[in-house]
């Protein structure tokens, strides 16, 4: 029946619709704030909002990663200083042994006191972290060693590798543990305690103590300060990982700027333009209303109102 109006009708009933959709469309960007809420919206964009929303998940993915692991990495970190701090205590106790006034009891009564910080630094061995043992590597649901009260030796339970990685934003890994294997017991490939070995510098200087062996605890106290050395450098280790991992937050925390400014430049509204065109849009219809009720419309009408 509509197919009977006027030229000049059916003109100005399409103009009415533009008019109308457009202000349908501001008002959807005015409520929702986005211009783009359907693929319908901008079609040849689609495929690179997708991208962007997954890239989003991706760098939001990596930053939980990094925040997971920067609290194990710092308390390895803590509890590699304490360790630093007993092997200090350990060194104090070797030179007090070495005083000449000691006697075989009162070496007895320092031998016992490095038992302590042997047990000590067991037991930072099995320091854990939400649930895990952060220095038994792969293997990080038991511990890597227990102190032997019997033997006043640090028992090894376990060898465990350390092949845990973390990635930054750009995909590239780092390392982010080490085995207690390789920080307490450094061994040679004949599986025999190598220089550097904490755990045997401490129990030597325990021996030689209790043995009242004067050459024996300066023999064994040069082994605990290349045993300081070694743990000094493997505390490094964890120092360097702590910066790597806070580099890689500030990487993905701009990333995330960038990306979400990306996302937004092609699906957020214009609110002040949109406005506008609310605006214009109500004004245009009441133009057209007036500028048709100006033209002659009997044909129309009787179309419309048979």
């Amino acid at each position: 029946m509509l197919s009977n109006i006027s030229g000049p009708g059916q003109q100005f009933l399409s103009g009415l619709v533009a008019i109308q959709t457009a202000i349908n469309q501001a008002q959807q960007q005015v409520s929702s704030g986005l211009k783009v809420s359907v693929a319908s919206d901008a079609p040849d964009e689609v495929s690179t909002i997708l991208q962007l929303h997954a890239n989003i998940a991706a760098n939001a993915q990596t930053t939980q990663n990094l925040s997971n692991v920067q609290g194990e990495v710092g308390a390895a970190d803590q509890s590699l200083s304490t360790a630093t701090t007993i092997l200090d205590q350990a060194q104090t106790l070797a030179s007090q042994g070495l005083g000449i006034n000691q006697t075989a009891a009162s070496r007895a009564t320092l031998a016992n006191q490095v038992q302590g910080l042997l047990q000590q630094l067991v037991g930072i061995s099995q320091t854990t972290f939400e649930g895990r043992y952060v220095f038994s590597g792969d293997s990080d649901q038991t511990p890597s060693y227990q102190y032997d009260a019997t033997g006043q030796t640090a028992t090894r339970l376990q060898v465990s590798a350390s092949t845990r990685q973390i990635a930054d934003t750009s995909g590239q890994t780092f390392p982010v543990g080490l085995s207690a294997n390789q920080i307490f017991d450094a061994r040679d490939s004949a599986d025999q305690p190598a220089s550097g070995n904490v755990f045997a510098a401490v129990t030597s200087i325990s021996s030689a103590l209790l043995a009242n062996d004067t050459t024996g605890i300066q023999t064994a106290a040069a082994s605990l300060q290349t045993a300081a050395t070694y743990l000094n450098q493997q505390q490094t280790f964890y120092g360097n990982a702590e910066n790597k991992i806070t580099t890689a937050q500030t990487e993905a925390s701009a990333q995330n700027v960038s990306l979400q400014t990306s996302l937004g430049n092609l699906v957020d509204a214009d609110e002040a333009s949109a406005v506008v065109q609310l605006q214009q849009g109500a004004t245009n219809i009441q133009a057209a209303m007036a500028a048709y009720a100006k033209v002659p419309h009997t044909s129309l009408f009787s179309v419309l109102n048979p």
